[in-house]
């Protein structure tokens, strides 16, 4: 079968333009250090790394979730320290007030300070973080705690009241429920989400305080105890049964917010564990993304000598057979 001298030169022609295209490639990847500048030049790599990056975002986005609830957290518990600190000098005001070797004007100056107290706990409790309420709950639009009378209201709701109702409304803003995304698998069944996927970041005032009645009819709400107490320092004479009751119960409400720091200082070490996962994983998967999109240029480089020196030879080639075709020509 006799070859033409055009079926060579096409053939060459084609083989030429390979040569120059990846010779192009080979430079794009040292130039560029990428393994791919789209899709279509390597699609299995391309899907790898748009998962891994798809990946990356939502870690960043949980990363970020996780550092402003870190936040929230460090200025609950920086209030709950300031409120935890005051119920400590009242403590020992009260344990002041109640013995008995303490003077009328000595017992009325110690309620004059624990009515004092009540407002600087109060104005701890409407503590801000931007324009978040720290112990608003689900609602961190509007200010939780107001003092009435002497008597704390939450939202509105006497935080002491024996109303059915107003016990179902405080218990229902007790068990406030806002979650947030930290990169545990967030999932639902039907329209219900499921709780053990989410992170909590509702924290209401009414468990930092405590709110409701003891069995005994007591008050268990720290503020209210303190303006009890003052109170009965004021009365003359004293009753001392009755001022040993509420010092204890006084002694109860304030366990119960050390407590409540107590789980604070749980729930931000579980936020630290998460936040150091997520920078892992975040890190990994930066490390992934270069592997996949991004050259070994040592590699590429060689590629790339490879590449020029079949580029020179294809050239070399042609010289050859072009010179013999004109030649053929000519005779």
């Amino acid at each position: 079968m006799r070859i033409t001298t055009t079926q060579v030169l096409r053939n060459y022609q084609s083989n030429l333009s390979k040569t120059v295209s990846e010779l192009d490639q080979a430079r794009n990847r040292v130039l560029t250090k990428r393994n791919f500048s789209k899709a279509s030049e390597d699609p299995a790599s391309a899907a790898a790394a748009y998962k891994l990056r798809k990946e990356y975002i939502e870690t960043g986005d949980h990363l970020e979730n996780v550092r402003d609830v870190i936040s929230q957290f460090d200025a609950v518990e920086s209030s709950a320290m300031e409120m935890n600190t005051i119920a400590k000098e009242a403590n020992a005001l009260i344990l002041e007030g109640v013995t008995g070797s303490a003077s009328t004007e000595t017992r009325k100056t110690i309620a004059t300070s624990l009515r004092q107290m009540q407002e600087s706990i109060v104005m701890s409790a409407n503590s801000k973080l931007g324009e978040s309420f720290l112990f608003g709950g689900q609602t961190r639009d509007a200010v939780p705690f107001k003092l009435v009378d002497g008597k704390l209201q939450y939202y509105g709701n006497d935080v002491a009241s024996t109303d059915p109702a107003v016990q179902d409304k405080l218990k229902q803003m007790a068990d406030a429920k806002v979650y947030v995304d930290l990169g545990y698998g967030l999932s639902f069944t039907g329209d219900d989400m499921d709780t053990n996927s989410a992170f909590n970041t509702a924290i209401s005032g009414l468990n930092t305080l405590g709110y409701g009645t003891t069995a005994d009819g007591n008050d268990k709400n720290l503020v209210n105890l303190l303006g009890q107490v003052a109170d009965e320092l004021e009365k003359e004479p004293i009753d001392s049964e009755k001022l040993d009751e509420l010092s204890k119960q006084f002694t109860d409400a304030k366990s119960n917010l050390t407590d409540f720091i107590t789980s604070l200082g749980t729930k931000s070490t579980f936020l630290e564990t998460s936040k150091t996962r997520l920078e892992d994983n975040q890190t990994t998967l930066n490390e992934k993304i270069v592997s996949v999109e991004n050259v070994d240029l040592e590699v590429a480089i060689s590629d790339y000598s490879w590449a020029m020196y079949a580029y020179n030879a294809a050239l070399k080639v042609g010289n050859s057979i072009l010179g013999q075709s004109f030649i053929d020509f000519m005779n």
